[in-house]
């Protein structure tokens, strides 16, 4: 037996978690079939050892568990096995099967003591190998960290939202693009925290800035608004009284919307979204620099949900498969994009984007309170027909901060002569 586990801790962490796994799955299984009668179900397990129903539960999740690297997350503490291993000895379980449950979960002791110290850790480990249940432990994973992030920084939203529009410019072979940004429900947990609420510019795939004089806003009373500090809010759809904002440049090249200091909780809580476009701000074909269209969304606030659309003139591109990529911005430094050497920093993610149709009536969403009428207004304003227009979606619940979220087309080549 000690040579056995001498040889287990020197083994890699996915292999030995297998094997361990693996071991106390079958342990457990080899106790539930030595009891009287057919056990498929906790309440049978329950009323058979005359255990409460959590307890069984677990150890039916332990037993019968597909993925072995989720077996972890259901086995009972010390106090809950030997209750239950103490029922199935009453029950004429064979004593060499008891006595290899006791053994099995000494070797999962074991393996959280060499490649975690804890068990928390251990689980979170384990979930970059399992398959079957990884998306709603890793949604409580994030969940969590909603919450803790919400206090460490202060503040918290509902929705976060981000829209983009492409549209043909003027100017041949170039876009105008429109953008609407903001968050629903936005409060803050500790008095006396700025939070910028938007920023905006436009660059190539290396990072170049390009035309951000062209940027105007969506409602042009913003134009000389001196209550709003020039922050370009579509004030229809913002709460009343409006949201009071500090216009400031930002690192790299960013223009800032700062939304003052104001009260906590929900009595604080505000709705701000803005809008601007941006005339001829870039090529639509392919070039050396200019590869991909790259829809961002920078996630630097804590919330339950974001909201991000593109809409898609359909005299652009034609039909498209936008992909779906989240980078890490933890380095610092140079914002995404350019993607180019950020491999390393790209997130795993199991959200897509979602082909929703064509036109304004399929935008409806319960994230945003009239979001289809907001997404008319816009395009009113632009003067656009919005039935013309593809719309393409990605939702994340709790997503991950801080990030940039991505949506890219790669670009059509120009066309000869």
């Amino acid at each position: 037996m000690n040579d056995r586990m001498n040889l287990s801790e020197t083994l890699p962490f996915e292999r030995h978690a297998k094997q361990v796994l693996l071991r106390v799955r079958g342990a457990f299984a080899e106790i539930v079939d030595a009891l009287p009668g057919r056990i498929a179900r906790p309440h049978e397990l329950c009323k058979s050892l005359k255990i409460d129903m959590k307890l069984a539960w677990k150890v039916m999740k332990v037993a019968h568990g597909a993925d072995q690297f989720m077996v972890a997350q259901h086995i009972p503490g010390s106090n809950a096995i030997e209750l239950f291993l103490r029922a199935a000895s009453g029950q004429d379980v064979p004593s060499a099967r008891i006595e290899s449950a006791v053994s099995a979960v000494r070797d999962f002791e074991r393996l959280i003591d060499v490649h975690a110290g804890d068990r928390t850790t251990l689980e979170m480990m384990l979930l970059s190998y399992a398959g079957e249940g990884r998306v709603q432990a890793d949604l409580a994973q994030r969940k969590a960290a909603f919450a803790a992030n919400g206090y460490i920084w202060g503040v918290q939203a509902a929705t976060q939202l981000k829209v983009d529009f492409l549209h043909p410019a003027t100017e041949n072979g170039r876009l105008d693009i429109a953008t609407l940004r903001g968050f629903i429900g936005l409060r803050r947990i500790r008095p006396n925290v700025p939070w910028v609420i938007a920023r905006a510019r436009v660059s190539d795939d290396e990072g170049k800035l390009h035309r951000a004089e062209n940027r105007q806003p969506l409602d042009p009373a913003e134009d000389d608004s001196q209550e709003t500090a020039g922050a370009p809010l579509l004030r229809e759809f913002c709460s009343e009284p409006l949201p009071r904002f500090r216009r400031v440049s930002g690192p790299h090249g960013f223009l800032e919307d700062e939304l003052v200091e104001g009260e906590v909780g929900n009595t604080g809580a505000v709705t701000c979204i803005t809008g601007e476009v941006a005339r001829s701000a870039a090529s639509y074909y392919r070039a050396e620099q200019n590869r991909w269209a790259a829809l961002v969304v920078r996630m630097h606030t804590p919330c339950e949900a974001l909201l991000f659309d593109l809409f898609v003139h359909e005299d652009l591109f034609g039909p498209i498969e936008p992909e779906l990529h989240v980078y890490s911005e933890l380095a610092g430094g140079m914002p995404i994009p350019p993607i180019e050497g950020r491999e390393r920093d790209r997130l795993p993610t199991w959200d897509i984007v979602e082909y929703l149709g064509k036109g304004t009536s399929v935008v409806h969403t319960p994230h945003v309170p009239r979001y289809a009428e907001m997404i008319r207004s816009s395009v009113d304003k632009l003067g656009w027909d919005g039935e013309r227009f593809d719309v393409y979606r990605v939702q994340i619940q709790y997503p991950i901060i801080p990030t940039s979220v991505l949506m890219m087309q790669e670009l059509p080549e120009a066309p000869v002569g």
